[in-house]
């Protein structure tokens, strides 16, 4: 179990193996380069203000995960978050290619699976894991500790 008490047992010490490693390492190139995407070549549309702000907090959030070693947390996170952008891009190609039927059906899965891993999993199972049984494990005597903890939980 990747979350949990299993999940932060050797925290801060924990081993940075390398699927975990690729995976933070390719998030973060495709979030910089979404950015860079944005500013030179990409055409605006209305949304381009709130997404250019969600790419950069997700560098910034992905950074915070690496500085804090929260890796195992922050690789779920990630994961937990981008399931639901599969659904929104695609009902974003069917919108622009004009199938209404195919948008509709597509943002609905969005709509619920964004409701489920962001609503439900994620602060009941990555928040309770982050910071009640962090606590458990890793006594906050230190202030290098204390800080990294509300580092990331906040």
């Amino acid at each position: 179990m990747v979350l949990g008490r299993e999940g932060l047992r050797g925290w801060p010490s924990q081993e940075l193996k390398l699927p975990i490693r690729l995976i933070s390492m390719c998030q973060c190139g495709f979030y910089i380069y979404s950015i860079v995407a944005f500013l030179t070549w990409e055409t605006r549309r209305k949304d381009f203000s709130v997404m250019m702000s969600h790419h950069v907090i997700t560098v910034f959030l992905i950074g915070c995960s690496y500085y804090t070693r929260f890796f195992r947390i922050g690789s779920v996170i990630l994961a937990l978050h981008d399931a639901s952008d599969v659904f929104l891009e695609a009902a974003k190609v069917f919108k622009y290619s004009g199938n209404e039927v195919g948008a509709s059906v597509l943002f609905g899965l969005f709509a619920i699976s964004w409701v489920i891993l962001r609503l439900v999993f994620f602060p009941f199972w990555v928040i309770r894991a982050s910071s009640y049984h962090f606590i458990e494990h890793v006594p906050l005597t230190e202030s290098y500790n204390v800080l990294r903890y509300y580092l990331f939980n906040t």
